[in-house]
């Protein structure tokens, strides 16, 4: 017989190894369902974990998102001449990755548009993709630099401010900083007006910095700033600028600060501080040169202040402007012994010779006639407790002690302008008040703002004596130039109306009493008398030459006067006249 077949063996043998097989199948399956479940859980963490992280970046990676600035409004003078401007420039950026050669790029950049080509080659360097090579720089010298076509640098159309008169107004005006912001002056305080709102740029660019074509772009178009027109005359500044230079120069002083205003209704034209600064290089300066003095400067205003003295006497109806005094040579007040500034006799003076001689014993008797408070609330009224309200940044107040703080000696003594302190912005609106009819009004730069409605500011007046008191006070005013202390402000053709100054300065050095040999020196005055047009107060700080103000300060009053009166074709008016006796000193 034949053996069986072979075959049913090996069948039997394949049964027997069937469940191993299966067990490896379903091992394979289970791990490849592990792997799908481990993939699609990191797909799931990449994608809807970390997906918007990773989105992120990647967007970072291949867009730039970059602020458009807006064109700053121009500021002009009152006859519309430019005082700053904003002139297109460009700002220059690289991709650092795509620069090969850094060193010779920072070597083409310095030579095309100025600077030290390790700074430029350090920001080459940096570990970013994006990064500013300079701004607002000069058009012609960034096409310059655009010529030399170097990879993975860039350009932003911008606009940078220029003060094209330089020095002129600079501390009024002040300066911005590289992002546009106004930093000082009326680029601080009106830069909500001035700043616009910025725009923005979104583009899609490779790793080079190269834009995409038809890569995603978003723009958003930056509103420039509005322009506005201030009260300054630019003439008018110019040349008080130059004349308290020079006096400053000529009586060897510290510092000097000049205000025209006009006192009807409070507009400044023109407000001068020395030293000066030029704002297209503001970093270049010295910090004292940014402070605009009259507004931010206090001092002991001194014997400009018995105008107010005596005009507080004759409001009150307790002496007129012929209202005789007898005056020793000295007076106790408080015990305190009181002096002249200059040696006299016992003599018979009036009000208005005591306030065109420049009395201090014959200001002590007006203020003993008022009293503690009628002094204090008249001086309240002429508004030495308040801020100015002008429209300029930081502008702080003079000090005025209530009654309740005063010393024995302090009614003497601040009815000539001591143990108080003002600043000369103060003075002028306190003075305002005679020249403008017994009404205060608010010193102020802008005059109208230029956008889609023109308009200027509404601004407050208030009474502060009659309208008759101001009056007289003008006469006898106008006697101290005439006859009295303040004879070097005349200008030729003119009546002038003003009080000189001579105020020594307090101590800084935490000890009470007041420096020795120091002293301001000053003129405050109005002309025409009988129709005030131009209000000037020239202050000069610790002159070394001599320190009287009718020698030092009125000299300048005059000079910018005179040419006030011509460049603003100010009649001569009428003259005032009034009785005037003593000694001339």
């Amino acid at each position: 017989m034949s053996a069986p077949p072979a075959t049913g063996r090996r069948r039997r043998g394949a049964d027997r190894e069937r469940p191993h097989s299966a067990g490896r199948f379903l091992w394979l399956l289970s791990l490849l369902l592990a792997m799908l479940v481990a993939v699609g859980g990191r797909l799931v963490y990449i994608q809807v974990v970390k997906g918007p992280e990773y989105a992120a970046a990647a967007t970072e990676q291949r867009t730039r998102d970059i602020t458009i600035s807006p064109e700053r409004g121009f500021i002009f003078d009152r006859e519309g001449e430019v005082l700053a401007e904003s002139m297109e420039a460009r700002t220059i950026y690289a991709v650092p990755d795509a620069v090969a050669d850094k060193a010779g790029a920072a070597q083409m950049i310095a030579s095309a548009i100025g600077g030290d080509p390790a700074s430029y080659e350090e920001k080459l360097s940096r570990d970013t993709g994006f990064v500013y090579i300079a701004r607002k720089v000069d058009v012609a010298l960034a096409d310059t630099l655009r010529e030399h076509e170097i990879e993975g640098l860039g350009f932003i159309e911008d606009s940078r401010r220029v003060y094209p008169s330089n020095e002129l107004a600079c501390q009024v005006l002040g300066f911005v900083g590289v992002d546009d912001e106004g930093l000082s002056g009326l680029e601080f305080y009106y830069d909500d007006l001035l700043a616009g709102t910025p725009g923005r740029l979104i583009a899609e660019r490779d790793n080079r910095g190269r834009p995409i074509p038809g890569g995603v772009t978003y723009e958003e178009e930056a509103v420039d700033g509005q322009d506005i027109v201030l009260t300054i005359d630019k003439d008018i500044q110019y040349q008080a600028q130059v004349a308290l230079a020079e006096a400053v120069e000529e009586w060897g002083a510290k510092a000097g600060s000049v205000i025209v205003m006009d006192p009807r209704n409070g507009e400044i034209l023109a407000m001068a501080s020395v030293p000066q600064f030029n704002p297209n290089r503001f970093s270049e300066a010295a910090g004292e040169a940014y402070r605009a003095r009259s507004i931010v400067d206090t001092y002991e205003p001194g014997s400009t202040i018995k105008s107010l003295t005596a005009a507080a006497v004759i409001d009150a109806g307790l002496h007129s402007p012929d209202s005789t005094f007898e005056l020793p040579p000295t007076i106790e007040a408080g015990g305190r012994t009181i002096h002249e500034s200059h040696e006299r006799e016992t003599v018979t003076w009036s009000l208005t010779d005591i306030v065109t001689q420049s009395s201090n014993v014959g200001a002590v008797k007006l203020g003993l006639a008022l009293g503690e408070d009628g002094l204090y609330d008249y001086f309240a009224r002429f508004g030495l407790t308040a801020v100015t309200g002008v429209d300029y940044p930081g502008e702080v107040k003079g000090w005025l002690p209530t009654t309740d703080q005063w010393s024995p000696s302090s009614l003497a003594t601040i009815t000539f302008g001591q143990g108080i302190s003002v600043t000369p912005l103060q003075l002028a609106r306190a003075l305002s008040a005679i020249a403008n009819d017994g009404y205060l009004v608010t010193p102020h730069f802008l005059k109208e703002t230029r956008g889609e409605v023109e308009e200027g500011p509404v601004l407050e007046t208030e009474r502060a004596i009659n309208a008759e008191t101001a009056e007289a006070m003008r006469v006898v005013l106008a006697d101290v130039v005439n006859e009295g202390t303040g004879a070097a402000a005349a200008v030729p053709g003119y009546q002038v109306a003003g009080k000189t100054g001579t105020a020594q300065k307090a101590r800084t050095d935490g000890v009470a009493g007041y420096a020795k040999g120091k002293y301001v020196a000053s003129f405050s005055g109005f002309l025409p008398a009988d129709d005030p047009r131009v209000l000037i107060i020239v202050n000069i700080d610790e002159p070394s030459e001599a320190i009287y103000g009718g020698t030092v300060a009125a000299p300048t009053f005059a000079r910018i006067a005179a040419y006030c009166v011509d460049h603003l074709k100010i009649p001569p008016g009428s003259p005032v006249t009034g009785a005037s006796q003593g000694d001339g000193q």
